[in-house]
């Protein structure tokens, strides 16, 4: 069985980046006035203003020499040094010869790929399907082209997109005020796979906390300070500043970052843990769970209706805050939770558009949606104009 394309996209993103590759996801090209999505983009800079450009591509269909052809184009066009094709189908015996005579290298996944999987298989990957059905949440978006307290514009399109969240099951030792009142809890934190923000439930949806930021952007240093006071509780800053040998101005600073991803707080000297965390569980898996849905295994179908927005943060990273906040991670689930996006365009400005983001499961607007997906706009757009136009 070949591996996910989400799996072997985060195995090369890996790996790339251990051997010093700048590593670009879903990097888009122009070719003759169409866009197009390079699955992964890799950019090596051997000396000042000299870069080697890699591009990766993953194909699920049978490959055939025209579908070489194209990756040719897309290699001259993006200025690419290499594109390297990853087969997890059949590869017709024409592509491998004209892959050969264009220089655009053909991977067997699963059998010339070395995916490791020990460290994959600490990922579970599941996707749902919406509730709401494609009309039903046309009908909805409509509801916003007017309105008295809303800007008004047209619906010109609208499309079905899979969100990726990463759900964290783990377990935590919270400190009491002795250690007799000390317990081990179970938590369960999900975050965004866009941005890295902290994902809640609130008024019927999924919705990311933005006022936080991202959790997978957390320094090493930070995260050691961290790590202290998850053992302590609370500490001086000229003690966390002995221990970790760094200036109290610079704990001073790792402290104030810390406080605004609602993890510390900070009395004069002295920075103690916030706790508040630990009671901010939420498991997307058990929502799904207790309105009776179920989950199906590995990626979402991506097709001409359908966009499945793979992780752009680092895994490794929001693996890391886990390990410093918890002292045990159980399980880690990587869920694609469905959203239709709606594009409205201004009655009088067709260059001014914006987006409405409706839950695919509840049918309940979730704005802070549309901040994860300002991230990836241009791929959204891309598509679902792409579909109206050729209808």
């Amino acid at each position: 069985m070949s591996p996910g394309k989400e799996q072997i996209l985060r195995w090369l993103a890996k790996e790339l980046r251990k051997k010093g590759f700048e590593v670009r996801r879903d990097y888009i090209i122009d070719v003759a006035g169409v866009t197009h999505v390079v699955d992964l983009l890799a950019i090596l800079t051997p000396v000042t203003d000299v870069d080697v450009k890699l591009a990766f591509i993953v194909d699920y269909k049978e490959l055939t020499p025209e579908d070489i052809e194209r990756y040719y184009v897309w290699k001259q066009e993006g200025g690419f040094d290499k594109v390297v094709v990853i087969a997890t189908g059949k590869v017709d015996v024409e592509a491998y010869e004209l892959a050969k005579r264009f220089g655009v290298d053909i991977v067997r996944a699963g059998r010339d790929m070395e995916i490791k999987y020990k460290e994959l298989g600490e990922y579970i990957v599941a996707h749902v399907h919406p509730v709401i059905a494609k009309e039903k949440a046309v009908e909805i978006l409509k509801k916003h082209e007017k309105g008295f307290f809303r800007r008004k514009g047209e619906l010109i399109a609208s499309l079905l997109t899979y969100i990726p969240l990463i759900e964290f099951e783990a377990e935590a030792m919270v400190k009491g005020a002795t250690e007799e009142e000390s317990v081990i809890k179970v938590i369960v934190l999900t975050f965004d796979g866009i941005r890295g923000a902290l994902v809640v439930e609130e008024g019927g949806t999924v919705k990311p906390l933005k006022e936080r930021g991202s959790y997978a952007e957390i320094s090493d240093p930070a995260l050691d300070v961290l790590k202290i006071l998850v053992r302590d509780s609370y500490k001086t800053i000229s003690e966390l500043a002995m221990e970790l040998k760094l200036s109290e101005g610079k704990i001073q600073s790792i402290s104030n970052f810390l406080l605004g991803k609602d993890l510390v707080d900070i009395y004069s000297d002295m920075v103690e843990l916030r706790k508040t965390l630990y009671e901010r569980n939420f498991s997307v898996s058990k929502l799904l769970a207790e309105k009776g849905l179920r989950m199906h295994d590995g990626d979402p179908p991506d097709d001409k209706d359908t966009l499945v927005i793979f992780p752009r943060v680092s895994m490794e990273r929001l693996i890391s805050f886990m390990e410093a906040l918890a002292h045990k991670i159980k399980s880690i689930m990587l869920i694609y939770y469905p959203f239709y996006v709606g594009f409205l365009q201004d009655l009088n400005d067709v260059s001014t558009r914006w987006l409405v983001t409706i839950d695919g499961i509840t049918g309940n607007e979730s704005p802070e949606m549309v901040w994860l997906l300002s991230q990836v706009q241009d791929i959204l757009e891309d598509k679902a104009l792409k579909r109206v136009t050729s209808q």
